[in-house]
């Protein structure tokens, strides 16, 4: 019996031996996930309080989430706009805060979900339903991240692929047609460093107004000159995307793309209507430029019949919109299998801003991140939509043409509250406590 519990406990003693060994073989390969799982704080941190304000920090309402934890941390995020911000509000609090009362910000994907699953009979894979429960999605990553320590981009995916994203100003000139317009365009562009901008196509009519689907020649042939000056402008490496606004018919897309093709664009955007049909495939692969679309696209449904039938050559996904930072990866690793690149849209403020561009940088394919300038303070070239002082960040928003990324846990954001709450706050809303 004695040799007996000898050996036994020589033989646990070995199993212990080898279980460590191994652990420390593959400690490299798991590190971040080991990191993760022994902060002191894992498992440990539960959901208190979850509360919405409505502001106005870039060209649109922007919702803002604070969901506040038992351990004094609390995660920041910011909705995907409506008209004015109230739908997306009354679902935060009303849908998603019930769900989420109690719980561990860590069981993310399981508590998206329940959300998505509690709002599914009004929408809760597509519109102002997925809109909330994104800022929500935000501001748990942004406690994910404080509560592990690490920046978000280091958790997302198993780790960064960079530190800055490069970005592309949605802005044109103030006349496409005039050579010296384009010239001071050019100018600004790059005194301002930008590498890449987005700008809209010529027509005779608002894309927002648009009356039929059709291109007429005259029109063709200004879109033609007009992209071919600010080429001439901007020079042969600076990049420039043309924007349809899921305008044209097949033949008025195709014209396009052909009348455009001389400047080398690096993407034609949205030039079909939004749902995906068969003429997508029959125009990526008769286009001489490259077609890429998914700024109003929702979800992996959504975006893989796009994928699966080589639908587009690059897609956008705007990640307020599409389902939030793990949506937008699953989005990007399928797309991935594909050798299809991506891009980002970004409408948002700030502090969506700065989450999308987190995910960016998770994505190995990544070609440019949207950035809105029409902003004073962005004209002159400070931050990017919005106010960069309301992030209370410890780095240029952006540096040449690129996005910084904080190496402060989560998202790296600690809101100006007084800013906000000074002149930013919507008429009539009550910040937080």
């Amino acid at each position: 019996m004695s040799k007996l519990r000898i050996g036994s406990a020589s033989t646990l003693k070995r199993r212990q031996f080898i279980r460590t060994v191994a652990l420390g073989a593959s400690a490299l390969a798991f590190k971040p996930y080991l990191d993760l799982l022994a902060h002191p704080l894992a498992t440990k941190v539960k959901i208190t309080n979850v509360q919405c304000v409505l502001t106005r920090i870039g060209i649109r309402i922007s919702p803002l989430v604070k969901i506040t934890t038992d351990s004094g941390l609390v995660g920041i995020g910011e909705c995907h706009h409506d008209e004015t911000g109230h739908g997306a509000k009354d679902v935060v609090l009303n849908a998603c805060k019930p769900i989420l009362m109690g719980q561990d910000p860590l069981d993310l994907e399981y508590l998206v979900f329940k959300m998505v699953t509690r709002t599914s009979y009004y929408g809760g894979n597509h519109g102002i339903a997925t809109h909330a429960i994104t800022g929500v999605e935000f501001a748990m990553w942004d406690l994910i991240g404080k509560i592990t320590g690490q920046p978000v981009r280091r958790i997302l995916g198993g780790g960064a692929h960079r530190s800055e994203v490069r970005a592309y100003a949605s802005t044109r000139p103030q006349d496409m047609l005039s050579k010296e317009s384009c010239a001071e365009f050019a100018n600004r562009m790059k005194g301002h460093g930008w590498t890449a901008c987005k700008s809209d196509v010529l027509r005779d009519q608002s894309w927002n107004r648009v009356d039929n689907r059709r291109l007429s020649n005259r029109e063709v042939d200004r879109n033609a000159e007009g992209y071919a000056n600010m080429r001439e402008a901007l020079g042969k490496e600076f990049d420039i995307a043309v924007h349809c606004h899921w305008e044209f018919d097949f033949d008025s897309a195709l014209r396009l793309a052909r009348a455009v093709a001389p400047i080398r664009p690096i993407w034609m955007e949205d030039p079909l209507p939004i749902a995906y049909n068969e003429q997508w495939v029959k125009l990526t692969e008769q286009s001489p430029v490259p077609i890429l679309t998914g700024e109003n696209l929702y979800g992996r449904d959504d975006f893989r019949p796009f994928i699966v039938n080589q639908g587009v050559n690059i897609i956008e996904i705007d990640v307020s919109m599409a389902g939030g930072l793990l949506e937008a990866k699953k989005i990007a690793d399928l797309a991935e299998t594909y050798f299809i690149p991506v891009a980002t849209h970004n409408v948002a403020g700030p502090v969506a801003t700065i989450a999308s561009a987190n995910f960016a940088a998770s994505v190995r394919e990544f070609v440019a991140h949207e950035a809105f300038i029409s902003n004073p303070i962005n004209r002159q070239g400070r931050g990017i939509n919005g106010d960069p002082d309301v992030l209370g960040y410890d780095k240029e928003m952006i540096v040449n043409g690129h996005i910084q990324l904080s190496d402060r846990p989560g998202f790296g954001i600690e809101l100006n509250e007084e800013l906000i709450k000074g002149r930013y706050l919507v008429q009539g809303e009550e910040w937080w406590t």
